[in-house]
Order: structure tokens, then C-alpha cells, then sequence
């Protein structure tokens, strides 16, 4: 059986939206919605948060995800690319002697 792993990154400092992940829309955070759409496939086994920010930490735990570790500030930046983060989430579990043979992205 496959080890799945889901990475939720959301990093603090949006522009666009300000506070974007821990603002509520119909009553939840998008970390809520991302996180019941996680259980609620059935096949994921760890949810994981990738974070610069301790306000967007506690409301991902609050949410139910782990966060295990926190992101960078280098990778963290309106610029920064998608597979840097997910790499450094990979490395950061691996370090703690946990592997997955598929990562689901949920942005």
C-alpha cells in the first residue's frame, strides 16, 4: 500500500489577500477546507503545513494538519517557485525517517 502524503503550502505575507489563510469564508479558513478535503479522500495519509508564519502554524493545527517543521524565509517569497517547498518538505520529513511514495499538493 502507497504512503501518501498531502503538503499544504501557505506561506504568510500574501499581498494580494492579506491574511488570506487564516480569514474565514462561509464560517472556515481555507486550512480548514484543505484540510477536510484531505480526509475526506480517504487515501491521504499524513497532512502537513508548509509555513514561514506562526499565526498560519497554529490555525493549520487548529485545522488538524501537522507542521512538523517551519518553512525558510528564502523559500517563502512572493517569487519563490512550488518545487523548492516541496522538496525542503520532503527533505525536513525525511530527516525524521518518514517517506511517501505519492505527495498531493493542495494549494
Amino acid at each position: 500500500m502507497s504512503r501518501v502524503l498531502a503538503i499544504v503550502p501557505a506561506r504568510g505575507g500574501s499581498k494580494g489577500v492579506p491574511g488570506k489563510n487564516v480569514r474565514t469564508l462561509a464560517g472556515r479558513t481555507l486550512l480548514d477546507y484543505a484540510a477536510l478535503a484531505a480526509r475526506d479522500s480517504g487515501v491521504i495519509d499524513r497532512i502537513v503545513l508548509s509555513t514561514d508564519s506562526d499565526e498560519i502554524a497554529d490555525a493549520g493545527r487548529g485545522a488538524g494538519m501537522e507542521v512538523p517543521f517551519m518553512r525558510p524565509a528564502a523559500l517563502a517569497q512572493d517569487d519563490t517557485p512550488m518545487l523548492p517547498v516541496i522538496q525542503h518538505a520532503i527533505d525536513s520529513l525525511a530527516a525524521e525517517g518518514w517517506t511517501s511514495d505519492v505527495i498531493v499538493l493542495l494549494q
